[in-house]
């Protein structure tokens, strides 16, 4: 029994050391300390708002496309495909009903006036319209469709006029052999 009280104090203390030291590695006020939040608490609830509602319509665009291209692969009956872009779709749904309730509990705290909730809601939308758009570009992998696809590939062939048309590579038949009749003799 003190062995695995000592076993789990000496974990918590090597956490606690580990916790110490990265919090004591970044110095005071640093930049980084607040990963790309810090334009959710500059933006005043309407504007939050606002954004919210921008984050859901590209999510819902998400959302018809990666449709689109399922409807693509089971066209092309293409299983592999279509489980992999299902399994994409699936998730798209999930994260735009919790990016709806998101944008909900964010219009609630901006009616209550709760700064701190509010910017928390903005913040929790922003990571999910986030993972919709990598979604839909792993959806777009799925079937190898590049994110800037602009149409099917052409291709154009110039040919040199100084290039004969034989190929090279085929060797004529061999000349058929020149085979004579023996002379007929005028006496038989």
């Amino acid at each position: 029994m003190r062995r695995l009280g000592l076993k789990w104090t000496s974990q918590m203390a090597l956490g606690l050391l580990f916790a110490a030291t990265t919090v004591l590695a970044q110095p005071a006020g640093s930049p980084d300390a607040e990963v790309g939040f810090r334009k959710g608490s500059q933006l005043s609830s309407t504007e939050q708002l606002t954004q919210a509602e921008a984050y859901l319509q590209k999510m819902r665009q998400t959302l018809e496309h990666v449709n689109k291209i399922a409807d693509q692969a089971r066209k092309e009956k293409d299983i592999i495909k279509l489980n992999c872009v299902n399994d994409k779709l699936i998730q798209i749904k999930g994260n735009l009903n919790l990016g709806e309730q998101t944008r909900d509990a964010l219009k609630l705290a901006s009616a209550r006036a709760d700064d701190g909730n509010r910017n928390h809601e903005f913040a929790k939308l922003t990571i999910t319209y986030q993972k919709v758009t990598v979604l839909g570009q792993e959806a777009e992998a799925c079937i190898g469709e590049e994110i800037s696809y602009v149409g099917a590939t052409r291709v154009d062939i110039d040919v040199d006029k100084d290039i004969p048309d034989d190929d090279p590579t085929v060797r004529p038949p061999p000349p058929l052999p020149v085979v004579r009749p023996p002379i007929a003799s005028p006496f038989l």
